[in-house]
């Protein structure tokens, strides 16, 4: 398994990984960032980075 090149690879890694944390310890805060890495990733894909 290697690490992804891109910055839309890299945020959804980061988004699966932060969701799956989060289903056991719950944060005040997890909405925000999960929704954020989903925007990233939505971003830096349709801008092909």
């Amino acid at each position: 398994m290697s690490l992804p090149k891109t910055l839309s690879g890299w945020c959804m890694w980061l988004f699966f990984l932060w969701t799956g944390l989060t289903a056991f310890i719950p944060l005040p805060f997890a909405a925000y960032v999960s929704g954020l890495l989903a925007l990233g990733y939505a971003v830096f894909a349709a801008l092909g980075k």
